[in-house]
């Protein structure tokens, strides 16, 4: 029998809220995903997992078994894998620092990554550009020790207390629109005037927080989003913008829009958040050393 770590802990995040839908907030993935990931374990072992009523879902007594017996197996086997890097990192001394795919950082974090190098010159830095989805994943898993982000400013994701959250900047939100759309002769545009437009997003499974946020945003102004297309990565959506299937809305603080036909608008009363997370606990001594020099 083949059980993978990962649909583990699918099953005991759900059997922890017996709510598919907090958990797969909380896995940062769909929920239709979650519920084929726990159709599939189930498959496997033979054994059903949930009683399922309409939309609610309950723990069988079998399950409830599996539950606590994987919960604490998954917990040692996560605490042994956490210390093993941690004895890993310490030894190697390295900062290892993702960056969301897009996120324009020339003015924030080249100058303190250069005064963190000059004052800890025996520090190994590791950076990388990520997608949503792998940069959470792999900040999760403890591969990335920070991370910076961009999000919807006034909407914060659920932060669990053994994160920290700061926001290192602030700018304005634009749509991306195709130059040739009478809607880019605009200087700006508010989000009422967005009512009739197509949306292109990403994905649910790439971000499902980004995909409700862009929602949320949409509904406070009074219409749901017409969303189209769904793309897996910024420069997939950006592709469909400059086709001129449809239009976006994202951070003025990019690095990828430079295409003639595209055209970024500001919109009225919009503004992201570019944002750096890190772990409270434990505050090893490279990361230690990287938030006392930030802003």
């Amino acid at each position: 029998m083949n059980i993978s770590l990962n649909a583990i802990r699918y099953f005991i995040t759900a059997a922890r809220y017996e709510n598919f839908s907090r958990a797969a907030n909380e896995l940062y993935t769909a929920q239709p995903n979650l519920s084929k990931r726990i159709a599939e374990l189930e498959h496997t072992t033979g054994v059903r997992l949930f009683h399922r009523v309409g939309k609610q879902v309950r723990l069988t007594e079998a399950g409830r078994l599996l539950s606590q017996e994987w919960s604490e197996a998954l917990d040692k086997i996560d605490q042994s894998l956490l210390a093993a890097q941690a004895l890993q990192q310490e030894r190697d001394n390295v900062l290892s620092l993702g960056v969301l795919e897009g996120v324009n950082v020339s003015s924030m974090v080249p100058q303190q990554l250069r005064s963190f190098q000059e004052e800890h010159p025996d520090i190994l830095l590791r950076l990388e550009r990520c997608s949503m989805h792998k940069l959470w994943q792999e900040f999760g898993a403890g591969r990335l020790d920070m991370i910076v982000t961009s999000e919807v400013s006034g909407i914060t994701p659920p932060l669990p207390a053994s994160m920290v959250r700061r926001i290192m900047s602030t700018c304005r939100g634009v749509i991306a629109i195709n130059a040739r759309d009478p809607m880019a002769q605009h200087d700006t545009v508010t989000l009422p005037m967005l009512r009739d437009e197509s949306f292109i997003a990403l994905s649910q499974e790439e971000t499902p927080q980004g995909f409700r946020t862009l929602q949320e945003v949409c509904r406070r102004a009074g219409f749901e989003p017409r969303i189209i297309r769904e793309a897996a990565s910024i420069e997939t959506l950006l592709l469909y913008v400059e086709a001129g299937i449809g239009i976006s809305v994202i951070s003025e603080n990019n690095r990828i829009v430079s295409d003639p036909n595209v055209r970024l608008i500001p919109v009225d009363d919009l503004y992201f958040d570019d944002v750096i997370y890190w772990r409270a606990e434990p505050l090893r001594p490279a990361v230690r050393a990287a938030v006392a020099l930030l802003p």
